[in-house]
């Protein structure tokens, strides 16, 4: 049995029709769940170093040395990949096992050269404008187990054409996009005489004492320094890791810079497409922060997509991965799953086979296929340690698109 090789299409398994598998937990009006979650630890023993290497493809992978940067603005010509739902921010992973000739053809060219090919997120009816590079770093061919690959994203770029060769093999005339870094707001108009009153601040008490500065800068500018603030990328920094402090504090590192952290966001953030579309798409970190600042303002509730029965909540995120709550993996099939971990989750339902240790994602765990119990659509797995040792004993890893968040 391999790791939602076949429910991936048709959401559904004959044996979940069975009633005594069902659970009477689900919260239709998403009022506050009352499932008992007093046994449910968030205390964890597990390396969260592990998921990020994906052994399941292979210890035997060959590192590929050296890292290609593109210049900003420059027009290259570019392999496609397009892949449904899937969306690739620079700085995320991307592994991937292809088997279809033509793509493993592609990828071979792609290595010979500068290792780069371009990621696209294939919408409903068309290929979305704007991507990703993605340079591979690992990879090896095996004639039964198909071409593995890891490769990491680097820079973002819009499609100024596209090529089709063939069912699988895409080329596009792309432009690298360029990432504006802007400075202090009011690095130009700084007074010199209060440069000895400056600091660099990093907690919300040592940038509450630079706001008396900041006022007094203000004083020779069109607008008062509230205005400014708005638009500080440390201060929008600040503000997003406080709201994500339920995340850091059970193990996950956060990165500090600015640029990084909205792009770290936007991939670990339950959101839909057009979203993460929309974040793509800005040019510069403080525009990408101030739209996920908004996104973290409450506790938002989540739904099953398909029925909207209630499943869990924001906060239930915890990160089983050191890159996040949200990881990108791909089955023994090639199917890709962004992959969001919960440690509590309620209206699922188990299948009724054993769980199984086959391509696991998180070593030392084994996995059963969750659906949902009003629709029975196809919503991730539960994960259960088989080894004594490892905290937690059980967590939830639900695909991203088989859930949405909703305001309550």
């Amino acid at each position: 049995m391999t790791m939602d090789a076949n429910a991936d299409d048709d959401g559904t398994l004959n044996e979940l029709e069975n009633s005594e598998n069902r659970q009477n937990n689900v919260e239709e009006d998403y009022s506050e769940e009352n499932t008992d979650e007093t046994s449910v630890s968030t205390e964890s023993t597990f390396d969260l170093t592990l998921p990020a290497t994906h052994s399941y493809l292979g210890h035997n992978l060959e590192e590929l040395r050296g890292r290609t940067i593109l210049d900003d603005g420059v027009y290259v010509n570019l392999p496609l990949l397009a892949k449904k739902s899937v969306m690739l921010f620079p700085g995320q992973t991307l592994p991937m096992t292809v088997f279809d000739a033509q793509t493993i053809d592609m990828i071979r060219t792609c290595i010979e050269n500068d290792r780069t090919l371009g990621i696209v997120c294939l919408g409903y009816n068309k290929m979305v404008s704007i991507g990703t590079t993605a340079e591979i770093y690992e990879c090896m061919y095996d004639p039964e187990q198909g071409f593995r690959l890891k490769a990491k994203g680097r820079q973002r770029f819009k499609i100024l054409g596209v090529i089709i060769q063939g069912s699988d093999k895409i080329t596009a005339q792309v432009q690298v996009l360029p990432e504006i870094t802007l400075g202090p707001p009011f690095l130009d108009d700084r007074l010199t005489s209060l440069n000895h009153l400056r600091t660099h601040p990093r907690t919300e008490e040592e940038f509450k004492k630079q706001e008396r500065v900041e006022n007094l800068d203000a004083v020779v500018t069109p607008w008062p320094g509230w205005v400014y603030r708005q638009y500080d990328p440390l201060r929008l920094s600040l503000k997003i890791r406080q709201r994500l402090h339920f995340i850091e504090s059970r193990g996950s590192s956060i990165p500090e810079e600015p640029a990084d952290l909205s792009f770290w966001v936007a991939q670990n953030l339950v959101l839909d497409d057009n979203e993460r579309i929309a974040l793509l798409n800005y040019d510069c970190a403080i525009s990408r922060l101030q739209r996920e600042i908004k996104y973290l303002e409450e506790d938002k509730i989540f739904v099953c997509s398909n029925c909207d029965s209630y499943i869990g909540r924001q906060s239930h995120m915890f990160p089983m991965s050191k890159e996040g709550p949200q990881g990108t993996y791909c089955n023994s099939a090639g199917i890709i799953h962004e992959t969001v971990t919960l440690y509590h989750a309620q209206g699922l339902t188990l299948s009724g086979s054993p769980p199984s240790l086959e391509y696991t994602w998180f070593p030392g765990y084994a996995w059963t296929i969750a659906m949902c119990s009003h629709c029975y659509v196809h919503m991730g797995w539960k994960f259960t340690a088989v080894q004594n040792n490892l905290k937690p004993k059980a967590f939830w890893g639900l695909t991203r698109k088989s859930f949405k968040s909703k305001k309550k």
